[in-house]
């Protein structure tokens, strides 16, 4: 018989545990043959529902020192999207709609900090990416600073990570979305910032939606160009 029900069965068990006891980010979980003992099953099956939830990002192992809980974090589903979210067919206009929503809907709150040190760095960044194109330097990653960067001043850890898994599927599907074709990404993305500092909402939330008109143009040619 196969023991895939009684990991399970323990995975929910340790879950359970970890609520039941208010554990938080950090806390320590106890030995394991004392959390078999507590939970009801064997050590073999706490091991493999252990294994489970720490690929799942709930529990981390520090080596020499035990299980703890771990902050919550989408890294974990992120390393797994060349398996899963990222499979070929996964439509790359329903990744961009989603992206686009979060940071468009989001362009009011960071608006009404527009003295922000994140707005500063955003405008570095944006003369980092021009340095490059200038250069014929690829700009992926200064790209991506910028975006994370730029709602770090929200202090919301979900949007954090909701930006980053969406940057991340994202890039992963459509690396080869051609470059725009005016003015570069580094013009687009300073303008964003501009608006964003003059302190108009309005503006902010249409220099944020033609960025992403732009990128649904050229995500459309490299559609195309595919078919």
């Amino acid at each position: 018989m196969s023991r895939s029900p009684i990991y399970r069965e323990a995975q929910v068990k340790l879950r359970d545990f970890i609520k039941s006891r208010d554990l938080g980010p950090g806390d320590r979980l106890p030995a394991e043959a004392v959390l078999a003992a507590e939970l009801g099953v064997s050590r073999l099956s706490l091991r493999e529902a252990t294994r489970s939830l720490q690929t799942l990002g709930v529990i981390e192992a520090q080596h020499g020192n035990g299980l703890f809980v771990s902050t919550f974090s989408f890294r974990p589903l992120i390393e797994q999207l060349p398996y899963g979210l990222a499979a070929p067919g996964m439509a790359l206009e329903e990744i961009l709609t989603a992206r686009e929503a979060m940071e468009v809907g989001l362009m009011p709150a960071v608006a009404r900090r527009p003295d922000s040190e994140e707005l500063a760095e955003c405008t570095r960044l944006a003369g980092k990416m021009a340095e490059l194109e200038a250069a014929g330097q690829e700009t992926i990653e200064v790209d991506r600073a910028f975006h994370l960067t730029l709602y770090k001043g929200l202090q919301n850890p979900l949007v954090d990570n909701l930006i980053e898994l969406f940057w991340e599927i994202f890039v992963r599907l459509g690396d080869a979305i051609p470059a725009p074709t005016e003015a570069g990404r580094a013009a687009v993305h300073l303008r964003i910032v501009e608006a964003l500092q003059s302190g108009e909402p309005l503006e902010a939330v249409q220099r944020m939606q033609d960025h992403f008109n732009d990128v649904r143009v050229r995500a459309a040619m490299l559609r195309d160009a595919s078919e």
